[in-house]
């Protein structure tokens, strides 16, 4: 079995220098990040080389140039694999690692050049090397009807039945027996009396036109080879025992039946299929998006091959962390961010966590023990803000909202990790993937009585030992450029700082309860603006996060 390992782009589209995915093992490949930032350029990259049209013959228009211009130099596209082999036809076998594409508008020879690259140096490619590593792509229209025709040789229904008669073929007394029951179903078509009378006058008047000519031709309504009669098999959803039409299904259903095809011809074949999915989230709800996860993560540990591009963290498992891949745009050209665990583990120990606790065999599940959907979809953001938990989570963009930040709009994410313990291991994680992450949290001793957990995340984010004993033991504020320590207590705080706290606070509870996030919202979305303290410091906080390096992405 055919299996890709990487695809290095270069100067195609958005992607100006070149970008390298790995595709490991038995999990997914994930492409996360915002709208307009390549992700879609890579599925065209791997559609391109891997895909139904023949890349020899391809000539990309100007603006599959990077920036639009075929001045700015060649595209070259290429695919590793774990080595195949295939006979060369004299007795031995080409050894094939991986494709070559490159296009280059200014060369005064070969523009267009499509190698393999073999244990014997580069050759062409030809049709038995393809076949055995296609990418299937299920693009956001979802033209599943296309892949499950007959349109072209390349279409996955028709790579199938190619290799179903192959197989049946390999047997002479099966041939025999198919040709004779195909004369009898031939007979009782000819029992249709208009069938009948077309198929006569087609012939005659046929015959007629070619009578002059030095060669016979006959026209029958018959297959060409009557041994090929998986060609004429079609594909069909059934409900409740009818056909259905591919029109009469919803677009979710035609992507599941896509996985369900593809699975099934990977299981059967043992050959590199590549299914890529761009947003699978689209048209289905948030628990059959939460299903279908766990579907295409059980189908990658069951050999496909599988490439998605999702704005939903339901399709991210950290667990398969080694195929999640962050793409985002620097300086207008897409660059991407991918780790192994070994990678995270590493960035880890560099930044406070124990070493003799952290490996590549440990830290994936560690992640994997706490992280929920809206701690993952941190990785879906610009920045992140991590706080304690749900009371800050509901009321902080509220406030900050009052003074000018917009936390959604600017694709901030305010996340709860559910205790001060969680806020160096998340801190670590999502810097591991280069989004600036600012700390919030309080002095409230309940659940870190010797400070441990708060001295560890503010070594993580690397301050003196000098600054952290002043810090943790502050009533009042206390705001740096990458956190925010609200004094001894939250509520306590914003009770000392706005003069109409209190009262709108027994409002609250008089009318809502006593749940202390509920509350929280209640009296952030009533304070009114003034000259109170809160104010200022919730100013002072807006520009310390809008001053958040955007590290390697936007410096």
């Amino acid at each position: 079995m055919a299996r890709l390992k990487a695809i290095t782009i270069r100067g195609y589209r958005s992607i100006r220098d070149q970008i390298t995915i790995r595709f490991p093992p038995n999990v997914p490949v994930v492409l996360i990040g915002e709208n307009n930032v390549g992700k879609s350029n890579i599925i065209s990259a791997m559609d391109l080389i891997l895909g139904e049209t023949w890349p020899g013959n391809y000539e990309p228009d100007d603006h599959e140039f990077w920036d639009r211009k075929p001045s700015n130099g060649p595209i070259e596209i290429r695919t590793e694999f774990e080595p195949f082999s295939i006979p060369d036809g004299r007795g031995s076998a080409i050894n094939v690692r991986g494709f070559r594409w490159v296009y280059d508008p200014s060369s005064s020879g070969e523009k267009c050049i499509f190698h393999a690259e073999t244990s014997s140096g580069e050759r062409y490619v030809v049709n038995e090397m393809r076949d055995r590593c296609t990418c299937i792509v299920v693009g956001a229209d979802r033209r599943l009807s296309y892949q499950l025709s007959y349109a072209s040789k390349w279409t996955l229904l028709s790579k199938l039945m190619r290799k179903f008669h192959r197989y049946l073929t390999s047997d002479p007394e099966r041939v025999k027996q198919l040709k004779e029951k195909f004369k009898e179903i031939k007979q009782i078509f000819t029992k249709v009396q208009e069938f009948a009378e077309f198929q006569s006058g087609l012939t005659e008047r046929f015959s007629n036109m070619v009578s002059g000519m030095t060669y016979r031709l006959e026209i029958d309504f018959s297959a060409y080879d009557p041994s090929n009669f998986f060609h004429s098999l079609r594909v069909f959803p059934h409900e409740n025992g009818r056909t259905r039409t591919f029109e009469e299904l919803g677009s979710g259903e035609e992507q599941l039946l896509a996985l369900a095809f593809a699975h099934a011809y990977a299981k059967a074949f043992y050959e590199g299929i590549i299914l890529a999915i761009e947003e699978p989230e689209a048209h289905l709800h948030p628990l059959a998006q939460q299903w279908l996860a766990k579907e295409i993560h059980q189908m990658a540990r069951d050999r496909l091959q599988i490439v998605i591009t999702t704005h939903s963290p339901a399709f991210v498992n950290i667990l398969g962390l080694e195929g999640i891949v962050l793409v985002r745009k620097l300086n207008g050209a897409t660059v991407v961010k991918q780790l192994t665990a070994q990678e995270l583990a590493d960035y880890c120990i560099e930044h406070g966590a124990h070493p003799d606790r952290t490996n590549a065999q440990t830290i994936l599940p560690f992640y994997a023990a706490s992280a929920t959907q809206e701690i993952l979809s941190g990785l879906f953001a610009k920045k992140v803000i991590l706080v304690e938990g749900p009371t800050e989570a509901i009321a902080l963009p509220i406030y900050l909202s009052k003074v000018g930040l917009n936390a959604t709009k600017k694709g901030i994410a305010i996340i709860p990790v559910m205790g001060k313990g969680n806020l160096a291991k998340w801190w670590r994680f999502f810097t591991a993937y280069e989004i600036p992450t600012f700390l919030i949290f309080d002095n409230d001793v309940k659940d870190d009585s010797n400070g441990r957990k708060r001295k560890d995340a503010l070594r993580t984010i690397g301050l003196r030992e000098d600054e952290i004993e002043q810090i943790i033991a502050m009533d009042d504020w206390n705001i740096g450029s990458l956190y925010c320590v609200f004094g001894r207590d939250f509520e306590e705080t914003l009770r000392r700082s706005f003069s109409d706290y209190e009262s709108l606070e027994s409002q609250a509870k008089d009318e809502i309860g006593d749940s202390k996030p509920l509350v929280a919202r209640y009296v952030a979305e009533r304070l009114p603006k003034n000259n109170d303290i809160g104010w200022t410091k919730f100013k002072e906080l807006k520009e310390k996060i809008e001053r958040l390096a955007n590290s390697y992405f936007n410096p």
